[in-house]
């Protein structure tokens, strides 16, 4: 399971031998080094279909055609790919005043990189065992960074202080641990990478002992599916193993993860349990705690397992799943052990506009806290929300559709008493195989939602709903090349203190943007991602103009961290979701923690990797 093809020793030696005979098709501007000596290194790169300097694949992303309408490129996304998008520049234009024809131009590639300390010894030892390693500027790249906005910003603008020495690709649990027990001999820092798809900066080296080599640890090769059992319902996999292909490939059996995390196409199963990440699907199949059932992890110090163990029903002793989220700090996770569910044959999506964002958060928490409805996900947005919803629209305006929204919004202003400019959207996902049950909790979820005022809103602008937020990683790039810069932070809070932390959260960013000359106000919307029976999770989306910021990334990262100090002081967390805390949160989540829970975690480091071999410098 993985995005490209695996590939063998004798593919490789083939590989090899075409660079070695071939010279003339080598690009003369990239230091071409081979991984015969550690003064040459063939390029191996994995990631060749995605941006080097963006979100996602290379044949997608947002322009505009002649006549000025928004449209995506590429074929990978049914419901995205190719589609016009007549309201997204207006809306674009309107919100960000931004000029479309006005491009900010990225630079073609980073001009100088860092050349790599390499541990001779350290080399030497790992060389005779056939384990795939390369010193490429271009692969050492692609492994030093995520996806933030920080850090696409600076490979479209400016550079890296530090990125890995080598980037190596072991194919077996045995393989790691000769890694991790020759990084421990000769000391080398290890940075595990999954897929590169983690937005808190979790990948970048630390710029402390420049002269220590770091390697980055690429997992997906070893992608393969151990175990299935059906009569169990768990599966074993290496933790490399592309969520995406492993959810295909059970689906294929009538099974399923349960996941669906809005990076699901790019994550490793590792990778998302090493971030404790969380997916939309988990109000059915449970927390991700409860989807690992057992798992191996490589330390410094051996490897952590529970041996024999294919049930999480367990109640003895302290629960293991303390290592999960340690974000790469204390080893290598090389296996794990999932739950799985039966796949349904059908999804049904249910929206619902409220008068405002209080009647939809009441609604969520009622459908959450009496459980009348099996529902897989929930949604809700707030108007500045519903509007990028809209946006996304990719209805051809015609006469009769643009005299069917003009009927709609009559009718919902003046016989519902919903005012453009304060309602909100909310959207159930119900999954099942029985359809008659599905339309009997269709129709529960319209009556709930009429005791709050709610008027139903069709099964496409729920659909939609979920789907925009798993593409405005490509609008965010789309924002930069025209002056633009966004972000997102997510927490949680109870349901007493939604409300409140939204609205200060909202104002200290306003304010913070007001004190630094920004015109236009930024836009801000509010989307709650997941419910629970004593709170939910909050995802903030802003952006505003940078056109005149001398230094718009120092500005956004200012507004983060109000952001951040708000949260905090509203009773908020800090996290929740898919992004986890690496660098980018790390000083808040510190602050959340009493003393005697971080020296609970620098002992355990201690303990595990008593000389930081995995130098990431996560977490705390």
């Amino acid at each position: 399971m993985s995005e490209y093809d695996p590939l063998t020793a004798s593919k490789r030696l083939d590989i090899l031998l075409k660079h070695l005979n071939k010279e003339e098709n080598t690009n003369k501007n990239s230091k071409e080094w081979r991984t015969l000596s550690p003064s040459q290194c063939l390029i191996v790169c994995t990631n060749r279909d995605r941006k080097w300097n963006g979100y996602g694949y290379k044949d997608t992303f947002f322009k505009f055609d002649e006549r000025g309408t928004a449209f995506s490129t590429g074929n990978r996304y049914p419901n995205f790919s190719s589609k016009e998008f007549h309201e997204l520049r207006p809306w674009l234009e309107q919100t960000l005043r931004i000029n479309l024809k006005t491009i900010c131009p990225a630079q073609p590639n980073i001009i100088e990189l860092p050349s790599p300390n390499v541990n001779h010894e350290f080399y030497d030892a790992i060389k005779p065992q056939g384990i795939m390693i390369s010193f490429a500027e271009q692969d050492r790249l692609s492994h030093g960074h995520g996806i933030s906005t920080a850090e696409i910003y600076r490979l479209r603008h400016g550079n890296f202080a530090r990125i890995p020495d080598a980037v190596i690709w072991p194919e077996t649990h045995e393989q790691v641990v000769i890694i991790v027990k020759a990084a421990l001999k000769f000391n080398v820092g290890c940075i595990p990478y999954g897929s590169g798809s983690n937005d808190v900066d979790a990948l970048e080296c630390p710029k402390e002992n420049m002269k220590r080599m770091i390697v980055s640890l690429d997992m997906r090769q070893m992608n393969r599916i151990l175990s299935l059992s059906k009569e169990n319902m768990y599966v074993i996999v290496e933790a490399g193993t592309v969520a995406q292909n492993l959810e295909k490939e059970l689906r294929k059996q009538g099974f399923t993860l349960g996941w669906d995390s809005e990076m699901l196409e790019f994550c490793t199963v590792g990778g998302i349990v090493s971030l404790r990440s969380n997916d939309i699907k988990r109000n059915m199949t449970g927390d991700l705690e409860h989807s690992v059932i057992n798992f191996k992890m490589v330390t410094p110090t051996g490897t952590i397992q529970r041996s024999g163990i294919h049930t999480s029903q367990i109640s003895s002793g302290p629960n293991f799943q303390l290592l999960f989220g340690t974000e790469g700090t204390l080893g290598v996770i090389t296996e794990l052990t999932l739950k799985i569910h039966f796949f349904a044959s059908q999804h049904h999506y249910v929206s619902i506009y409220f008068p405002s964002f209080h009647n939809g958060l009441l609604f969520l928490r009622d459908i959450a806290q009496k459980k009348i409805i099996r529902f897989s996900g929930a949604r809700l947005v707030d108007e500045p929300g519903l509007q990028l919803v809209h946006a996304f629209n990719t209805t051809t305006p015609t006469i009769g559709s643009i005299f069917y929204e003009v009927i709609k919004n009559f009718y919902l202003k003046k016989i519902k008493n919903l005012e453009v400019g304060k309602m909100c959207l909310a959207a159930i996902l119900i999954d099942g195989d029985d359809i008659i049950k599905l339309k009997a909790y269709e129709k529960t979820i319209g009556e709930i939602g009429k005791q709050y005022g709610g008027v139903i809103a069709g099964y496409d602008l729920g659909e939609r709903m979920f789907l925009v937020s798993k593409r405005l990683p490509y609008l965010r790039d789309f924002l930069l090349d025209h002056y633009a810069i966004s972000d997102r932070l997510d927490a949680t809070a109870s349901w007493t203190n939604v409300e409140i932390l939204v609205e200060k959260v909202k104002e200290k960013i306003t304010n913070t943007c007001k004190v630094q000359n920004i015109r236009p106000k930024p836009y801000i919307g509010v989307r709650i991602d997941h419910i629970y029976d004593t709170g939910a999770s909050i995802t903030f989306t802003y952006g505003f103009n940078c056109r005149n910021l001398g230094d718009p990334l120092g500005v956004l990262r200012l507004i983060e961290q109000v952001a951040l100090d708000e949260i905090l002081q509203s009773n908020g967390s800090v996290s929740h979701n898919t992004s986890g805390i690496g660098k980018r949160k790390k000083e808040s989540f510190r602050e959340s923690l009493d003393e005697p829970v971080v020296n609970v975690l620098k002992n355990i480091k201690k303990t595990l990797d008593p000389t930081n071999i995995f130098c990431n410098q996560n977490l705390i």
